[in-house]
């Protein structure tokens, strides 16, 4: 990719040596290892973790503590056409009261985007929502008791409420990835909401993880289903973040495992996935959701050699915030629809958000090192420059 503008236009000098700093930390493992047992050790003891902000990546990875203290930066990158989905970062709770909350706060985000065209999506994780073992025990098709029923219809209607809010607002409502284990349960609660509110536009977008085993087929037949009732797919295509716990899974209880057994493997579903889409985006929605520069150019290539504009609005592409931003600064450039996964909420909340970003940083340590070298390209050419 070709860059005209800086490559970091929304940050200072000092913030980008900042960033430098926390990159080469994340790219050795040991040291990302060692900070999380001692992370964890902190909490243990109930050590005022607050004072540690500074030394957490909370900064680098969330844009603030709540709505409204995200709004500087998000107009930031609006300025470079670097659209923002706020995501509240608070995941696996388990009390109703925690349930609502975060309802909560994605009709926040949702009347946040509302007439703002920084904001073009809002997000929801569906076991900030619900409850996980429900989740788990539907998808497994096990019958509920009279009171989980009552919990099963409260969750129902949360979806209902946040979909029928983003129809109402014109913005598209993601709905994020989880455990292999619980898609089923969400499925259910979810996939019927398709029909009803993308008859005629894309409302709802889903996450299809492509590092799962045979996803890519799983994204073919909703294509298929998609186009036999009706309504308009929205899917958002990442690989995966839950990895390592995946894996740990089914060593414990001596099952398949569910996730592709090489790289390789999950490199080629994710491409075969990205084709399905390219070649259904006349009518369906895709969020190209990848640091992967690789597939970022076969997608451009693509559109350039079948004479598909990249400015098409049922082509998005995103990165999560505080990573990869020259990929993100790049496609703005050449006109492509971009946005950037922005979590916010209170630090507590959001280390197990924190926790995946450094595990993933240090795990895919090339893409790491590649951030390095371009921050001090762009460290350099301010230098040279003054």
């Amino acid at each position: 990719m070709h860059h005209k503008l800086p490559q970091y236009p929304h940050k200072s000098t000092r913030e980008l040596k900042a960033s430098l700093f926390l990159f080469r930390l994340l790219s050795r493992r040991f040291i990302v290892r060692t900070s999380l047992y001692l992370w964890r050790f902190l909490k243990s003891i109930h050590f005022p973790i607050k004072q540690l902000i500074g030394f957490t990546g909370y900064e680098q990875f969330c844009a603030g503590q709540d709505v409204t203290s995200c709004a500087s930066m998000t107009e930031k990158l609006a300025q470079y056409n670097v659209y923002s989905v706020l995501d509240y970062a608070n995941e696996h709770t388990t009390s109703a009261m925690d349930y609502k909350h975060n309802a909560t706060m994605v009709l926040e985000t949702i009347d946040a985007a509302k007439n703002n065209p920084a904001y073009p999506f809002a997000v929801v994780k569906p076991t900030a929502i619900g409850s996980f073992k429900l989740y788990q025990k539907m998808g497994a098709g096990q019958k509920l008791t009279t009171s989980e029923q009552l919990i099963w219809t409260a969750m129902q209607q949360r979806f209902e409420q946040l979909a029928s809010a983003a129809a109402q607002a014109t913005v598209i409502l993601m709905i994020d990835a989880e455990e292999s284990w619980i898609l089923d349960g969400v499925n259910l609660l979810v996939l019927p909401l398709f029909v009803k509110y993308n008859s005629d536009k894309v409302v709802l977008a889903l996450t299809i993880q492509l590092y799962l085993k045979d996803r890519n087929l799983v994204y073919k037949s909703l294509l298929k289903d998609a186009d036999e009732k009706g309504y308009v797919l929205g899917a958002k295509l990442v690989r995966g973040a839950y990895m390592e716990k995946e894996r740990n899974r089914s060593a414990v209880l001596n099952i398949s495992n569910p996730v592709c057994e090489t790289k390789d493997a999950t490199d080629n579903q994710y491409r075969d996935a990205l084709l399905s889409a390219m070649q259904a985006l006349d009518k369906h929605f895709c969020i190209v959701a990848t640091h992967n520069q690789s597939d970022i150019n076969w997608v451009v290539d693509y559109c350039s050699k079948n004479n598909i504009s990249v400015r098409n609005s049922n082509l998005w592409f995103s990165q999560l915030y505080g990573m990869r931003d020259y990929i993100s600064f790049s496609l703005a450039e050449q006109g492509a629809n971009v946005f950037k996964y922005v979590p916010f909420g209170p630090l507590e909340q959001a280390v197990p958000y924190l926790i995946r970003r450094a595990l993933e940083n240090s795990a895919m340590k090339s893409q790491t090192l590649q951030e390095c070298l371009m921050i001090k390209n762009e460290l350099r050419r301010r230098k040279i420059n003054g």
